[in-house]
């Protein structure tokens, strides 16, 4: 029993805290529409409940019992009607105008948050299926109208409180002993957090499953998948776990919903059948046996009653939903409460001169081997350092320990004999250009897409630049619109689908439009043909004079032209040196070179 108040105890203040935290977001981003919610929904619930319930009934009564003047009736009548006007503009404008923009401007505020926490959090968080799934739901707040919900729930509930209070102070100056028949639906309250509860827990159990849900359907609607989809037996696979997403969703269903179906049936009936039929058994006693109240107090007794029952009942689901809803800002807060284990430091990189790792090792959790085994190497300014070596050597791992999406395990890497994690995040991150191999393009612009910022007179040119050393110009030049083409049909019909290695031409082409100490390529060649390739080097050796370049890849076809080769296997560090030093060792690079050289000359041969 303790253990179950402790939990009630806790989850009131999770609602508390979570509104309150609404709250404050809502006094942030729209403050005026907040005060003109609540003012709306106190004046509407005093209204109803009070003014229309028990006024103009007890006045109506009166009058055909013989008491008051007709004088009387109009004026009370008047206060009615122009009440009536009063609530039903404030409501109108409410709905129609203040909750609309109320509700966009929060969302933004809301999703400024949420976008802003997003870039903060390390890489490793995506890849992690428990934060994904915390992730998803904190978007609920604006997905689901969560943030509306919330605060309107407080508006109503606050209003309701009010018109309780004013009606249960009204009933008990008739007699006291109807707040015993009143109060009965508080009981309600708890049985509906039971219910509440067992919801949360149903809706938990099945996010993972609609999750996975939501990834099939995604999956089948996108292009970069339905080649694959359409020529193999995929779909079948994908369909079988659709359908057993959703067989599992069902047996949650099943496990939680009789639980819930009893807790709304004793609910209703604290809610419903005590109350009403207590109060009305009560004030006939009053009426027909006691002989102490007239029928028009009897009448608005019975009315005030059965408004107080309505008001506690709509109150105990309001608490109940706001509960249910404060577990979305609960998600959501948890998330923005997210401290990063990728801590920026406070020092400011200067112009770079060497990069070096020092017995480095990584892996990505403490379940799994490493990735990276002691490795040692170090990058002085203006070199072209080729980071070679077969899949799953470690390559791609090492540009995102460069570039410290992640922190090494063991070990330290050093930016000008510094150690990466005392410089400003930000600032470091900015001394790096990046293409890496799961390139993407945004719904967007040509040159937005190039400068990965806004368009303006003064950068429009460093795009077309940065295309034609990329090798992009030549089909985009060809385009209606050039460099102002909007890329994927996501919002245009006539947005411009690019092939694989037009597309990558476009991402390099951002290594080109800036102004960078270090570039970091991971496969930028990947989806190009030899001709296009060795012309994007040309480009790459021409437009980074003065530059370091880290170029990875698993084609040495490049490496010729690098001043010191890596030679990644298995994690660990095989070889460096320059590509005639490498050949002479008789190494893995020799090797592998060899066996690439000999398959383009029998495509070749074969071709002649």
């Amino acid at each position: 029993m303790k253990s179950k108040s402790k939990k009630m105890t806790r989850q009131k203040a999770h609602v508390l805290k979570n509104t309150a935290f609404m709250l404050g977001c809502a006094l942030k981003s729209a403050p005026v529409s907040l005060f003109i919610i609540y003012f709306s929904y106190m004046a509407e619930n005093i209204y109803y409940a009070v003014v229309v319930n028990v006024m103009f009934l007890e006045t109506a009564l009166s009058i055909i019992e013989g008491n008051g003047t007709f004088k009387e009736f109009v004026v009370r009548m008047c206060i009615i009607v122009l009440g009536k006007l009063l609530v039903d503009l404030i409501g109108y404008v409410n709905v129609y105008t203040v909750r609309i923009k109320f509700e966009i401007k929060c969302e933004s505020y809301i999703n400024s948050l949420i976008f802003k926490k997003a870039q903060e959090v390390e890489l490793g968080c995506y890849e992690n299926p428990e934060f994904f799934d915390k992730y998803n739901r904190a978007t609920w707040v604006v997905d689901k109208s969560g943030f509306k919900r919330i605060i309107e729930g407080s508006a109503w509930t606050l209003g309701s409180v009010v018109s309780l209070v004013l009606l249960v102070s009204y009933l008990i100056s008739i007699d006291p002993v109807l707040l015993v028949f009143i109060l009965c639906p508080v009981a309600v309250v708890a049985f509906r957090v039971l219910k509440n509860n067992l919801e949360l827990e149903k809706e938990k159990e099945m996010t993972p499953f609609e999750r996975e849900k939501d990834y099939v359907r995604r999956t089948i609607l996108l292009k970069d998948f339905a080649k694959e989809i359409k020529t193999t037996n995929i779909f079948v696979v994908m369909e079988k776990r659709f359908r057993c997403a959703i067989e599992k969703n069902i047996q949650a269903i099943k496990k939680y919903g009789w639980k819930i179906a009893l807790l709304e049936c004793v609910s209703d009936y604290f809610a419903e059948i005590i109350p009403v039929a207590g109060g009305f058994i009560y004030g006939c006693y009053r009426l027909m046996i006691a002989k102490d109240i007239p029928v028009s107090e009897f009448s608005v007794l019975v009315s005030a009653i059965t408004t107080c029952r309505n008001k506690l009942n709509q109150l105990a689901y309001y608490f109940a939903m706001q509960q249910k809803h404060c577990l979305w800002v609960q998600n959501l807060r948890e998330f923005l409460q997210y401290e990063p284990k990728i801590q920026s430091g406070s020092v400011i990189p200067g112009e770079f001169s060497s990069l070096e790792f020092k017995n480095v090792s990584f892996k990505y959790n403490e379940n799994t081997d490493f990735i990276i085994k002691n490795v040692s190497f170090k990058i002085e300014k203006g070199q072209t350092v080729a980071v070679v070596g077969h899949n799953g050597a470690g390559k791609t791992t090492l540009s995102k320990l460069i570039m410290r999406f992640y922190d090494v395990t063991e070990g330290e890497i050093l930016y000008n004999g510094i150690n990466i994690k005392e410089y400003d995040l930000l600032l470091y991150r900015e001394k790096f250009a990046s293409v890496f191999q799961d390139y993407r393009v945004f719904a967007m612009t040509v040159s937005e897409n190039v400068l990965t910022q806004e368009v303006t007179e003064n950068n429009k040119d460093v795009a077309v630049e940065a295309l034609k050393l990329s090798g992009a110009y030549e089909k985009i030049g060809r385009l209606p619109n050039k460099e102002n083409s909007l890329l994927t049909k996501e919002f245009d019909s006539d947005g411009v689908l690019l092939s694989g290695g037009e597309t990558q031409k476009v991402t390099i082409a951002r290594l080109f439009a800036r102004d960078f100490d270090v570039a970091v390529l991971d496969e930028p060649s990947s989806a190009l043909d030899p001709v296009a390739e060795s012309k994007m080097y040309d480009a790459l050796l021409e437009g980074t004079k003065g530059k370091t370049v880290i170029y990875i890849s698993h084609r040495l076809s490049s490496a010729t032209r690098s001043d010191n080769i890596l030679v990644f296997n298995s994690g660990l560090l095989k070889e460096q040196g320059s590509h005639n030093e490498l050949m002479n060792n008789n190494g893995e690079y020799s090797e592998m070179f060899t066996l690439q050289a000999s398959g383009y000359k029998e495509v070749c041969e074969n071709e002649e």
